[in-house]
């Protein structure tokens, strides 16, 4: 059961897979975590944002990523490219992945966002969730 909760808190990002390592500033590595969606109550446009933990970063950082449905499903309820890489720049702090909700309906749903790699760097925070609210 131990080892359940365990995967279970890292699927979710509550755990980060690889934390940073201990270093002093400025060599520590660039360390990307996904951030949660707000709650979605309109069916709009958009972004997802990837975000360095600590500052800008020293220089481009390219983060894979890819879409997962939960209750909510890929074309159905929201529309995104399935997976992808956005850089995050020399100098920035975070880059943008865009997606749309369809359709918002009765029932709350779910999706995520999973960050798979960070080169040159680590993945903190692996997982964002997204809820499109049900109607009100």
């Amino acid at each position: 059961m131990k080892t359940i909760m365990v995967l279970l808190l890292l699927l979710l990002g509550i755990v980060p897979a690889h934390g940073a390592a201990d270093c002093e500033p400025p060599d520590c590595p660039d360390v990307v975590d996904a951030i949660d969606g707000p709650v979605h109550e309109s069916a709009e446009e958009y972004t997802a944002v990837l975000k360095l933990r600590d500052g800008k970063a020293k220089q481009n950082v390219e983060v894979t990523y890819r879409f997962v449905d939960g209750t909510a499903k890929l074309g159905e309820d929201y529309q995104a490219a399935p997976r992808g890489t956005v850089t995050i720049k020399a100098g920035e702090s975070q880059a943008g992945v865009p997606y749309k909700v369809l359709r918002v309906t009765g029932q709350q749903k779910k999706f995520t966002l999973e960050i798979t790699s960070v080169k040159p760097g680590q993945i903190g925070k692996r997982v964002a969730v997204f809820t499109i609210a049900g109607k009100r």
